[in-house]
């Protein structure tokens, strides 16, 4: 009989699959035959997975003890072990939730399995565990996108199990708006704008954030909110002289910060700001050795950039685009310069090409005596071993050639994704930029 039912549990799963409707294919099989398949680590993990997570809100009480076994053993699959703390989210676990609860308190990356932290601190949450709320306001802020909405997430499973004074307390704040704008942590800041403006308080105050993540999440919000435009002009008067006078790499905060991310929402808003930006002086993140068309060419292509990216990249991008030429047109460019040169261009090759994956924003020419990169973003070449004469064929043909000082030169305050890294990168690395 047993081996029957796991038969024919098994000719529903035939191969990997991870949609929703076989989840809902298997949630009208019977339950026990679901749980006896997900506790058998002689299973394979993608069985498992879409069994524990038919089993939601079906989870017989017999079956309780030995899911908490699977979850708190490390050396099992991480995707098996989340599904399964899915699973128990709607179970009735009884004098067992005691037990559960002390492990997830206890439970850390990465000694718990990669990836565990979302759905360790959603059941902490769905367990009415107020404690939990620093570690959710962190995952909430969290860099990588799908942990933090899943932070976000689990936030709102807290305060809707213990309530919003519940949360408060435990993150030490005795309303939102001292949560939003005098928390220590930046964190718990940025939970607070978050919450404070759902609740349809005013988040203008954290546009002064001394952390731009902060500050820049107040202004996306703004954007899209109901606050007259008059308020935020108000805020650019108000603090125009203070933003004039922030001349310097670091990222503006305060009464400066307040002034340029209300220009930035009102850039959003549709709002044309390049009088007002020119009239506080043209705020630009200072790159004296960096030329002009270089540096609009990179605004133009990567901004907004990253979460912590400057605010005047925002503005200068918005004021001063930069229009690329066709990347195809630069190529052909390129090759006829080199082929007049008598220098036997070989076809271009994209970054992609090169490296076998990814993509990125240049193209690479071999010709007689070396290789020239040429940049997508605009008429721009780099050697990796300099040749005179391809070097003038390419000046005479409108190219700029970036040499090794610029090149070097770090793009203060545009903070670009790269292998992980969400940091500025230098001007070399931008105009020839690849991610696999």
């Amino acid at each position: 009989m047993w081996n029957l039912a796991r038969r024919r549990l098994v000719g529903h799963i035939p191969a990997p699959d991870f949609s929703p409707e076989l989840v809902a294919r298997l949630a009208r099989l019977r339950a026990d035959d679901l749980l006896d398949l997900v506790c058998d680590p002689r299973e394979t993990w993608w069985r498992r997975q879409p069994c524990a997570l038919a089993l939601r809100g079906r989870v017989p009480s017999a079956g309780v003890p030995r899911l908490i076994a699977g979850i708190r053993d490390v050396k099992d699959v991480a995707e098996v072990r989340r599904a399964i703390l899915e699973a128990l989210g709607d179970a009735e676990l009884g004098p067992h939730a005691g037990e559960l609860l002390q492990w997830l308190r206890a439970a850390r990356e990465p000694e718990v399995g990669y990836d565990m932290a979302p759905a360790i601190l959603l059941a902490r949450a769905r367990l009415r565990d107020a404690s939990a709320a620093p570690q959710l306001a962190e995952l909430a802020a969290d860099p990588w996108t799908h942990r933090r909405l899943a932070g976000e997430a689990a936030v709102d499973v807290l305060i809707a199990t213990v309530g919003l004074d519940s949360v408060l307390a435990a993150l030490g704040a005795a309303d939102l708006p001292a949560l939003a704008f005098s928390a220590e942590a930046w964190a718990h800041r940025l939970l607070g704008v978050r919450l404070l403006d759902r609740s349809g308080g005013d988040i203008i105050p954290a546009l002064a954030d001394a952390e731009v993540i902060v500050a820049h999440q107040a202004h996306l919000l703004l954007i899209g909110s109901p606050l007259p435009d008059e308020v935020l002009w108000a805020v650019v008067a108000a603090h125009g002289p203070t933003a004039t006078a922030w001349t310097g790499d670091e990222c503006p905060r305060g009464p400066a910060g307040a002034c340029l991310w209300a220009l930035c929402v009102l850039r959003g808003r549709g709002r044309d700001v390049a009088d007002a930006w020119r009239s506080l002086g043209g705020p630009r993140v200072p790159l004296p050795d960096v030329p002009d068309d270089v540096r609009r060419a990179i605004a133009t292509a990567y901004v907004p950039g990253q979460r912590q990216t400057d605010p005047r990249w925002l503005l200068e991008a918005a004021v001063l685009p930069f229009t690329p030429p066709d990347e195809s047109a630069l190529l052909a460019q390129a090759h006829a310069a080199l082929a007049a040169a008598a220098l036997a261009p070989q076809p271009a090759r994209s970054a992609g090409e090169l490296h076998n994956q990814g993509e990125g924003t240049y193209s690479d020419i071999a010709f007689t005596g070396g290789t020239v990169s040429i940049s997508a973003l605009g008429p721009f070449a780099s050697f990796e071993d300099d040749d005179r004469r391809a070097r003038d064929a390419l000046v005479a043909a409108g190219f700029r050639v970036i040499d090794p000082a610029p090149a070097t030169d770090e793009v203060t305050g545009l903070h670009v994704y790269f292998f992980g890294r969400r940091g500025p990168l230098c001007v070399h690395d931008l105009l020839f930029y690849w991610q696999d």
